[in-house]
């Protein structure tokens, strides 16, 4: 169950890591572009494949889009490598065995583009601070090793597939209007906000969420891709981001908590409905309310959309724990629409009940002549100490104070 123990989210079976081994590991070249200037690069030409090697026609930066490691290369003395996973932003991502612990399954993710020293130092400061994090949402980074002059984040294996592969998966299936359930979308967003919360807290900012970066193996979700974490007072590493889930403010003022749950809300807007356009005309909006039937039909949805991808950081969520607690009640909302009975939801503002008040019966004697009994009237001080006591917000100075304070101490 994820999402605040309310969805039901179908499993995703665990993947046999050799079976996710790529046959033939390649860039394809409409993905290929100078870390540089951004120039498309490695490209056919008069019936000739691209280059997968090279250097920039446009500024002469080197690249690289060729797997370094081989099967059967060791690194470290300790992990064997098994072949290619996949590809992404920051670089090519492998399986290997690791001998020292084992024999476990463990993924090593180099850089794409040797060349570029804006990935080298991204993936450098990975590997500094990210071993220390711990978050079952979060995949734990074990080691850093070199080899060949290159480096290698040493992280867990997580099989399974990522959002975006489980949104197009169900586009395959139903059409290409089809998005998944809105209760599911939901769930795994609590999920996420709950590992960015994390992050935040240490005082890291996620910087790139988007669908590719989150897996679901079995019924658990886990962020996978680390590479553009920075410390949150980090003003000079290199920004990573992806049109479509950047906020607009990053290139001006850098990324922040705000931005990072804008992230947030573009991904539940592309999961949950036909989000066309959302790179090029609604890059920095959402489509009108009377043009999605999701919206038409929860208001509420929408208007935590709105909230969480405002233009404006200061009129977004302010921190992942304030958004999951909007994001729980838009829950339970489409889920009682749904005709889904959920339990009563302890108050976010005050605490239980202090027990069950005016449940004494009144002794009247002989007055009531075998009449049913009646219960006894409150006094007034009975009254206001039956009541739910609110809880200390946080960050009220005298927040301390006035939690060693108990209900019945007197004002």
């Amino acid at each position: 169950m994820l999402g605040a123990g309310l969805v039901e989210v179908p499993p995703v079976p665990y993947r046999d890591p050799a079976d996710a081994i790529m046959e033939n590991p390649e860039v394809p070249e409409n993905r290929r572009f100078c870390s540089r200037c951004d120039e498309p690069v490695g490209r056919s030409r008069e019936g000739r494949p691209g280059r997968t090697e090279g250097f920039c026609r446009n500024c002469g930066h080197p690249f690289s889009f060729t797997p370094k490691l081989k099967p059967g290369d060791t690194l470290g003395d300790q992990y064997e490598v098994l072949g290619c996973l996949a590809h992404g932003g920051l670089g090519w991502i492998y399986l290997a065995r690791d001998h020292n612990v084992s024999g476990r399954w463990v993924v090593l993710k180099g850089l794409l583009d040797v060349g570029d020293s804006d990935a080298m130092a991204a993936a450098t400061a990975e590997r500094a601070f990210l071993a220390e994090v711990e978050h079952p949402n979060i995949v734990k980074i074990f080691n850093f090793v070199r080899h060949g002059g290159s480096g290698y984040i040493v992280m867990e294996y997580v099989g399974g597939r990522s959002l975006k592969d489980i949104l197009l998966s169900r586009r395959r299936e139903l059409g290409e209007d089809a998005s998944l359930p809105l209760p599911q979308v939901i769930a795994y967003g609590l999920e996420v906000l709950s590992a960015l919360g994390y992050l935040h807290n240490v005082g890291l900012l996620y910087c790139d969420f988007k669908p590719d970066n989150a897996i679901q193996s079995e019924e658990q979700l886990k962020l996978i891709d680390l590479g553009g974490v920075r410390r949150s007072f980090d003003a000079g590493s290199p920004i990573f981001g992806t049109p479509g889930y950047q906020a607009p403010e990053i290139a001006a003022r850098g990324p922040s908590v705000p931005s990072d749950l804008y992230t947030v809300g573009r991904t539940l807007a592309v999961l949950s409905f036909p989000f066309r356009g959302y790179t090029k005309k609604h890059l920095r909006s959402l489509p009108p309310r009377d043009e999605v039937p999701l919206f038409q039909r929860y208001e509420s949805y929408y208007r935590l959309l709105r909230r969480a991808c405002h233009g404006d950081p200061a009129r977004r969520f302010q921190s992942a724990a304030e958004m999951a607690e909007q994001l729980t009640g838009v829950l339970r909302e489409v889920l009682s629409a749904e005709g889904t009975a959920l339990p009563p939801a302890p108050s976010p503002l005050f605490g239980p009940e202090q027990n069950a008040a005016g449940a004494e019966v009144a002794d009247l004697g002989n007055e009531r002549n075998g009449d049913e009994p009646i219960l006894r009237r409150l006094t007034p001080a009975e009254a206001a100490g039956a009541l739910p006591v609110p809880l200390v917000a946080a960050d009220d100075p005298a927040a301390g104070f006035l939690a060693g304070l108990t209900a019945r101490d007197p004002g």
